[in-house]
């Protein structure tokens, strides 16, 4: 007869990929109660009665997520989904050092009052020296980037948390100051901010090297690129219609969503990568807008920033749709094991 705690142990199991369960289960189930069994000899009937301890759980549960989320040696459905979460992590760092970077660079103009900028183009956190200050916390997005890319993986987790701590700090003092207001769209800012550093757990000792090269290039030349299009929209007197960060997303996505299409690569691990970020990207330009609408104060600009918010989630969506319906064909035809 099977015990309460063996059946406790099957459960935790399905946690595990069935393909590995069916070589597997039996054997770490009589290993888990043969070592529950020597915890406490004394009393077998109260052993039976327990529960998978938290060390059990937390190995299972990291043993699936490698498993899911397969390296080189992996099965090609799992190493699919794994090269595609590690895409996520390396593009949403990338954006988070890259918006760093613009930061700075406005602080220094500001600093130095360099000419070129509209003075009612700088946000307001950077006309005050301590939340400039505080701002530049966002530098250490930088670090933890570089070490992913030259693959230090440990070293980019612990850098990536750190960086996060001031964003989770900032979104909780910001939502307690403006009384709850815009707390949707702070929060899912948080999520969406917090996603590369869940995605990290993909970079596992399984995960293949990174290609440093392209994605050192890529730092410089994105920060470039975001810097003259967010200046050349201020210069524009337009910045709060299109030069917001979801808009700046959402044209990101798209523009690689375009160039992806146009490579046809035989590899699906990006296709389905950029769907991951469309979905993404659509939550926040329609949480953004919601919080806009209930909170914002009304401006003549204000039509024409609903018509830019609305097509840029409609983009979002159809790029999201078509990205994960292609993806899911790709992945049926892949082996699973």
């Amino acid at each position: 007869m099977t015990s309460l705690l063996e059946e406790r142990y099957r459960r935790m199991l399905r946690l595990l990929p069935a393909s590995y369960r069916r070589e597997w289960e039996e054997d770490m189930v009589a290993t888990f109660m043969e070592g529950a069994y020597a915890s406490d000899p004394d009393d077998p009937e109260g052993v039976e009665l327990g529960r998978p301890g938290r060390a059990e759980i937390a190995s299972v549960a990291a043993l699936a997520l490698r498993l899911r989320l397969g390296g080189a040696d992996a099965a090609p459905r799992s190493f699919t989904l794994g090269e595609a979460v590690r895409r996520v992590a390396l593009v949403g760092l990338l954006a988070h050092a890259v918006g760093a970077l613009v930061g700075a660079a406005l602080v220094v103009w500001t600093a130095y009052r360099l000419p070129g900028l509209p003075a009612d183009a700088l946000p307001a956190a950077l006309t005050d020296r301590w939340q400039a200050l505080w701002g530049l916390t966002g530098l250490l997005w930088i670090p933890a980037y570089l070490a992913l890319v030259h693959g230090q993986h440990r070293t980019a987790r612990v850098l990536a948390l750190v960086a996060l701590a001031p964003v989770l700090i900032g979104t909780v003092v910001d939502v307690s100051a403006d009384g709850g207001a815009f707390a949707l769209s702070r929060s899912y800012w948080l999520l969406f901010d917090a996603l590369p550093v869940l995605a990290l757990a993909a970079f596992h000792g399984g995960a293949p090297p990174v290609r440093s090269r392209p994605w050192l290039v890529a730092l410089p030349a994105g920060t470039a690129v975001v810097l003259a299009v967010s200046l050349a929209v201020w210069w524009a007197g337009r910045q709060e219609v299109t030069a917001d960060w979801p808009g700046l997303w959402a044209a990101g996505v798209l523009v690689a969503t375009v160039v992806h299409a146009a490579r046809r690569p035989a590899a699906p691990h990006w296709t389905l990568a950029l769907g991951m970020l469309a979905v993404a990207v659509l939550g926040l330009r329609v949480v953004t807008l919601v919080d806009h609408l209930t909170f914002a104060v009304a401006t003549a600009d204000r039509p024409v920033l609903l018509t830019v918010n609305v097509a840029q989630a409609a983009a979002m969506l159809v790029v999201a749709v078509a990205l994960l319906a292609v993806s899911r064909r790709a992945m049926r035809r892949l082996a699973p094991v």
